[in-house]
């Protein structure tokens, strides 16, 4: 099963990053390096993404294009309806569609931030993955990234627990732990009662 290449929502449109270009890894780029001292705080990639190069083969052609021909995952630009400004992007990804299962990951720019678009698309992207089958949605964040956090809750995921030092974190240089929030299918479905 695939989900659609575009998603609208009220202020923002999801674009799929199915069909890599160079001048879209340019941009995803650009967007990326002005917030990087920020989001390599709680990230691994800003740091191993240093040019448009590197961000076109091993995020749009070999992750981007290549699971979403595989449907295990669909990666999305969020962009302003308005300008088509990239704030940042959100996909859904380790979908088994055996399982019914998927995890959502995103980030944006600074400059998008506290506005509400994380928890818009957050929600345009689940109703799409319900609507196609998938009935659990985990959201992981690292416990000290209240923001990540405030999203996850905003959105109605309800936090299944914490799982202790997970994941090294380079940038702290330690073990971090993680957040799980999960979201069922009859959830969302009680939300568009």
């Amino acid at each position: 099963m695939k989900l659609p290449e575009q998603i609208e929502a009220k202020r923002i449109m999801l674009k799929g990053l199915n069909k890599p270009s160079f001048q879209l890894a340019q941009n995803l780029y650009d967007v990326a390096d002005q917030s990087r001292e920020q989001l390599r705080v709680w990230l691994p990639w800003p740091d191993k993404t240093h040019s448009a190069e590197d961000e076109y083969t091993h995020y749009l052609v070999e992750w981007c294009q290549a699971h979403w021909e595989a449907e295990v995952g669909f990666a999305y630009a969020i962009t302003k309806k308005d300008s088509e400004q990239i704030l940042g992007c959100v996909d859904i990804c380790h979908i088994s569609w055996t399982d019914k299962s998927g995890e959502i990951g995103y980030w944006l720019a600074n400059t998008a931030v506290g506005h509400g678009y994380m928890q818009e698309a957050v929600h345009a992207l689940e109703s799409e993955a319900f609507k196609a089958g998938i009935n659990r949605i985990i959201i992981k964040n690292d416990t000290r990234n209240l923001r990540s956090a405030h999203v996850s809750e905003r959105c109605g995921y309800a936090l299944e627990g914490v799982m202790r030092q997970d994941a090294w974190d380079e940038y702290h240089g330690r073990l971090r732990d993680t957040n799980i929030w999960a979201k069922l299918r009859s959830d969302w479905e009680k939300e568009h009662e």
